[in-house]
């Protein structure tokens, strides 16, 4: 009886556990109509391997469409969910954000099912209650908010998903009878792995966990035995115990096999090299001192685990002075003191502790809440963030089994059922409800970004991204003053200079734009968009030559980029260089098929140029591309209607009008078509729906008196 755990808080029926948490996990779906928010524009939105990028290019490229081999790269190399992103496009034909909200969703709520087996599994069927209170309580925790709420957070949902599966299958290869089945549910664990590993790379650390379940649960091997073996401190009969072991290190070895292949792999995927971060993303890993560098990344931890006991602060981004570096006397340091005095307890407890269940289940929850965090610890490698919410949604069901065995201990010990009970039911509540409102606080981004400031208002990327908001909204002046916030907080933040300058460029502060690019691109050699934005500056200043070699460098440092050549075209045709116009816009729409600007660009110089037949052409290839730009028939229209051919422009101002019924141009170009075309009645009609639209088109209102006094002279 020693050895079993006493469990005081009541047991639910195995026919309603699973309902249970799969009720408590819908604590996000208040999210499941939300826009693309924060990194989904970039990884999902921009990201040209979730609609049209070829099929072969996807596992070549990084989690945000660069080139891996590209020293930009962060080498995030998740080809799996990238594909599940695009299955999504492919079904839909577009990008719709609420069905990738709600297949999150779905996901988490799979995923907290297989947690409570995977408990199980852990547990056995005495430790069955333990796994549902669990399991409930993973369910609920508001730390999965950013992986749930937030669409890039698909990552580590499947990631945390074929975990699951790979233990489960770990499971069956220690259960199977004969070698078949040995081989069978082996294979499909390594299948699991590596497709854990392709959905987000600390997919790999599952090896750790199944490692530590085989040894601790499975073996019952405890901490103390295994120092015992390699210190000589044993008797023969335990000699020949461990030689017993021979499936166990079978099953050990292959699992060493299996992580050093796939580490080889994922490797060789990333050219062998390691990406290269800024300090603004981790500042901690570019201090000097060795010892502030650890008292710091230790100080990280214990955020972590605060995060897991009470996730009131939580914030879509931590970096940028979110949390401020330890680089003297800090009262912090005792912070650092109290969380390695409860560790260590915890670790001490592990070696003096009776050989029982409760030692067990406890070394096996602290498996599943360190070897997910390892590869964001910065231990074997730097990391490219401070802290981040997401990394810590496996590590969370480490944590929340943890929190059920201590509750089941004190419960036992204090004969506090009912008032445990109670305790854990408020706190299923507080944390379903702080989920709820957290994940509608992702739902669009400015309600993400002003959550954020009362979490890290000295974080200069939140500034950053309420700017951005704003400016998208037309608020340019509360851009200004956040993108100002921003600069004041860290004056090396070259995309808020770039963006600044922007906001000023449009407002045709030219001198003061131009600045804060030349800051930008001088703080960052490789900012191509800065440099491209420069480049317009200068053009407007009527400094060609500089722009031109603006343009180049923008070019230089990143050859895929239509808009740069769009407006390297747009320069050589205010210097009349018409050759070398319609070529840079040629390489527009040869990169990017579906630059609207470029080909309607070329259409109207090629007709200036009295190419008309050659403009025709280029209109006609445009549309196999752009099928439902009215720009393209407007302006064929034109064309055809100067050739004298008014039945067929007649035809293409009306392809205009069904794409864009909005726009007055269209209409008062119809008007004057039909004025050629003697068709009178219907040329009145067009101007004045031009008018209707805008009263202030003069021309249209020219050409209607025309019109007028050309029907009284022939009456």
């Amino acid at each position: 009886m020693k050895n079993k755990i006493a469990t005081q808080l009541p047991t639910v029926s195995p026919s309603l556990s699973p309902w249970i948490i799969l009720i408590l996990s819908l604590c996000f779906i208040n999210s499941y109509d939300g826009d693309f928010v924060f990194d989904d524009t970039e990884a999902i939105v921009n990201n040209n391997d979730v609609s049209d990028t070829p099929l072969w290019e996807v596992f070549q490229n990084d989690f945000w469409g660069t080139k891996l081999s590209h020293k930009q790269s962060h080498k995030s190399y998740r080809p799996l969910t990238i594909l599940s992103f695009r299955l999504q496009f492919w079904l839909r034909q577009g990008l719709v954000s609420q069905d990738y909200h709600i297949i999150n969703i779905i996901l988490h709520s799979v995923i907290c099912l297989l947690t409570f087996f995977v408990y199980n599994i852990f547990l056995g069927p005495e430790g069955y209650s333990t796994s549902f209170y669990a399991a409930a309580l993973f369910a609920v925790h508001p730390i999965h908010t950013e992986a749930v709420s937030g669409i890039v957070g698909r990552a580590e949902l499947l990631s945390s998903l074929f975990t699951w599966l790979s233990i489960l299958l770990y499971s069956h290869t220690i259960q199977a009878k004969d070698i078949l089945h040995v081989w069978a549910a082996m294979s499909g664990f390594t299948i699991c792995i590596t497709a854990a590993m392709l959905c987000k790379e600390t997919g790999i650390t599952s090896i750790g966990i199944c490692a530590v379940y085989d040894i601790v649960i499975v073996n019952k091997i405890y901490p103390i035995d295994v120092i015992n073996f390699f210190s000589f401190k044993r008797t023969d009969k335990k000699s020949n115990n461990f030689i017993k072991y021979k499936n166990t290190l079978l099953r050990l070895a292959a699992l060493i096999f299996i992580a050093i292949t796939l580490l080889l792999l994922r490797f060789s995927v990333m050219g062998f090299s390691t990406p290269k971060f800024q300090s603004v993303d981790n500042p901690a890993s570019f201090m000097d001192n060795v010892l502030l560098r650890i008292l710091n990344y230790n100080y990280i931890y214990c955020l972590n685990m605060w995060l897991f006991i009470c996730p009131v602060w939580l914030c879509f981004d931590w970096s940028m002075g979110c949390v401020s570096l330890i680089t003297g006397y800090d009262y912090r340091i005792l912070v650092v003191i109290v969380f390695w005095f409860v560790f260590g307890t915890l670790i001490t407890y592990m070696f003096i502790s009776h050989k029982n269940k409760t030692l067990r289940y406890v070394i096996m929850g602290l498996a599943i809440l360190i070897c997910p965090f390892l590869p964001a610890s910065n231990i074997f490698f730097t990391v490219g963030f401070v802290l981040a919410e997401r990394i810590l949604y496996i590590p969370s069901a480490g944590y929340c089994l943890l929190v059920i065995i201590g509750l089941q201990k004190l419960t036992a010990r204090f004969s506090l059922s009912k008032t445990s009970l109670q305790t854990y039911a408020i706190l299923i509540v507080l944390l379903f409800i702080r989920s709820w409102m957290r994940s509608n606080q992702w739902r669009n981004e400015k309600l993400l970004f002003q959550s954020a400031l009362d979490v890290c208002p000295l974080n200069a990327k939140v500034h950053y991204n309420i700017a951005k908001n704003a400016a998208d909204e037309g608020n340019v002046d509360l851009a200004k003053l956040e993108y100002q916030e921003a600069l004041r907080l860290n004056p090396n933040y070259a995309q808020a200079m770039n963006n600044l300058g922007n906001l000023l460029k449009d407002d045709g502060q030219l001198l003061e734009a131009i600045s804060l690019f030349k800051q930008a691109v001088n703080l960052q050699k490789d900012f191509s968009t800065a440099w491209m934005n420069l480049g317009i500056v200068q053009s407007a200043l009527k400094k060609y030559e500089e722009s031109e070699a603006s343009y180049f460098t923008a070019l230089q440092y990143r050859s895929n980029y239509p808009d740069c050549y769009y407006n390297l075209g747009v320069l050589y045709l205010e210097q009349k260089q018409h050759d070398k116009a319609l070529k840079a816009w040629i390489n527009a729409t040869r990169q990017k098929p579906t630059h609207k600007r470029a080909w309607t660009n070329m259409i109207l110089l090629l007709d200036d140029l009295g190419k008309t037949e050659e403009a025709l052409k280029t209109a006609n290839e445009a549309l196999k591309f752009i099928p439902n730009h009215a720009s393209i028939y407007f302006n064929v229209a034109n064309i055809l209607g100067k050739k004298g051919k008014y039945k067929e422009a007649e035809i293409q101002f009306k392809r205009a009008i069904s794409e864009d019924s909005t726009s007055p141009m269209i209409y008062a170009n119809l008007g004057v078509l039909y004025h050629r075309w003697n068709k009178l009645n219907a040329a009145e009609e067009m101007y004045k729906k031009a008018l209707q639209l805008k009263p202030d088109l003069y021309s249209a209102r020219d050409n209607l008196q025309k019109l007028y006094t050309l029907k009284a002279s022939i009456k």
